[in-house]
């Protein structure tokens, strides 16, 4: 009888970075089901997220855009120099060509607006795996 050999699923580490607890709840229950995905880390604000990133060297930020002390623009270029590899999903209520312009100067891969929040799991694929995102027809909006 041939032996069966077990799929080991490479799980993407995840930051969650925004300054409401229940949306970081949210989203750490969304990703909570996935096998493929281990939230790592919350942080409530920009500054905390870098320091955090440091340590923790997430695959993705999830990052809210409007927080205090450092608000998401700020945040992501700074995590651009501390985690250049790492993948940025802009998560916020805000929208328009503004926003998508300074997500883009900041170096943010791609935005989700909250309103959209069953997307954030087909778009963080698709932006981590962009062959796996095509098979399953994960999209985003890229900010770059």
């Amino acid at each position: 009888m041939p032996a069966v050999l077990a799929q080991t699923v490479r799980r993407r580490l995840v930051l969650l970075v925004d300054d409401n607890t229940a949306v970081r709840t949210l989203v750490r229950k969304l990703f909570a089901v996935e096998a493929d995905f281990e939230v790592v880390g919350e942080a409530e604000n920009g500054r905390e997220a870098v320091e955090k990133a440091v340590n923790l060297k997430p695959d993705l930020v999830i990052l809210d855009l409007a927080m205090p002390v450092m608000n998401g623009f700020e945040a992501a270029r700074e995590l651009r120099k501390v985690v250049p590899d790492t993948k940025i999903i802009l998560f916020t209520v805000e929208e328009g060509s503004e926003v998508e312009r300074m997500a883009r100067e900041a170096s943010i891969d791609a935005i989700v607006l909250k309103g959209q929040t069953p997307e954030l799991i087909s778009g963080a694929r698709s932006l981590l795996d962009p062959e796996e995102g095509e098979r399953n027809g994960g999209e985003l909006r890229n900010a770059s």
